[in-house]
């Protein structure tokens, strides 16, 4: 039995679900942990009752010292905050021996367990960014999308320190050396024993396209191939209009090939979500990718930000942060 645990709140839950049944369909011996981050999610997830599914709410979970933060925080901030606290969470209610997180919009294409024999006799597992130097020297050569601790003294210590330094800071920005939840992965390595990185390279995203080379069902990596294991979905909305059921890519281009094989079959597992879960009528479905001119416009952003009088006038004087997808709507 492998455990997995997540958290999103009901204008996620269509990608939580998502995640649920790809990887039901490529797995078999695997439970799913969910904290959902509203009632509405809660109820809508009970009333389905998913069989290798565990779910509460966030009302009966969150400690003293996550709710003295809960005001400072976005949304998202608060989300990724409570990340390792929900990760401890259950882990320790159940007495796993281990757990993995999974963000909420990974879809699943292959049996993840090949990564789990290769991490088995780690303490820590950790997963890289993928292979773009900018983005990783922003965002962190480690993306929290994949992630076990076991229950044992090395896990619980990087846990444990992983989940204060969030309660402590957790913004959406980059500051002193910190980012979100996710610039604190490097230390791991560095602090604590037995960390392991994966090395299997089917942990795919939207970053990695224009840096791999993709077959049908296999990634090239430094001359070797790799099967593809989940590809992460992030920056997508979905829009039905007219009983088009549209998957918007809101920071990338779609090509072709990566269209047909991630994009595609994404948006068709979730017309049949939208019709066998909400009770939608979906009669088809599109994929629209950004323009070659709007990603060029958001790497000059990106750039502008990292100069340090137009970072400090962005987040200091503007205070822009980063709360979630809102243009996402409740299905």
């Amino acid at each position: 039995m492998v455990n997995y645990c997540t958290l999103f709140d009901s204008y996620y839950i269509h990608k939580g679900i998502a995640l649920y049944l790809s990887l039901e369909r490529v797995a078999d011996d695997f439970h799913l942990y969910v904290m959902a981050f509203d009632k509405d999610c809660y109820q809508k997830l009970k009333s389905i009752g998913f069989k290798k599914m565990t779910v509460e709410l966030v009302d009966d979970f969150e400690t003293q010292e996550l709710l003295e933060v809960k005001p400072s925080r976005t949304k998202a901030e608060y989300c990724w905050t409570c990340g390792p606290s929900v990760i401890y969470h259950f882990m320790t209610k159940y007495g796993l021996e281990d757990i993995t997180y999974l963000d909420s919009d990974l879809f699943f294409l292959s049996d993840p367990h090949v990564v789990y024999e290769e991490t088995k006799n780690a303490s820590v597992v950790i997963t890289e960014q993928g292979v773009g130097e900018q983005l990783i020297a922003r965002n962190g050569r480690y993306c929290v999308q994949y992630l076990t601790f076991k229950n044992d003294k090395d896990g619980i210590e990087a846990l444990s320190w992983w989940r204060d330094r969030c309660i402590e800071w957790c913004y959406s920005r980059y500051e002193d050396g910190k980012y979100g939840d996710q610039k604190y992965l490097e230390q791991f390595e560095v602090l604590f024993n037995n960390v392991h990185v994966v090395q299997h390279r089917g942990f795919l995203g939207p970053w990695d396209v224009p840096y791999l080379t993709f077959t049908d069902k296999t990634v090239s990596y430094k001359g070797k191939e790799y099967p593809f294991i989940f590809f992460h979905m992030s920056g997508t909305r979905f829009e039905l209009n007219d009983g088009i059921l549209k998957l918007r890519s809101l920071e990338c281009a779609v090509p072709p090939k990566i269209k047909q094989l991630f994009y595609s079959p994404y948006v068709e597992l979730m017309k049949d979500i939208y019709i066998n879960y909400f009770g939608k009528d979906v009669k088809g479905v599109s994929v629209q990718g950004r323009s070659k001119l709007y990603i060029s416009f958001v790497h000059f952003r990106r750039r502008f930000r990292d100069n340090k009088i137009a970072y400090f006038i962005y987040y200091k004087i503007l205070g822009k942060r980063y709360n979630g997808r809102g243009e996402e709507k409740k299905v």
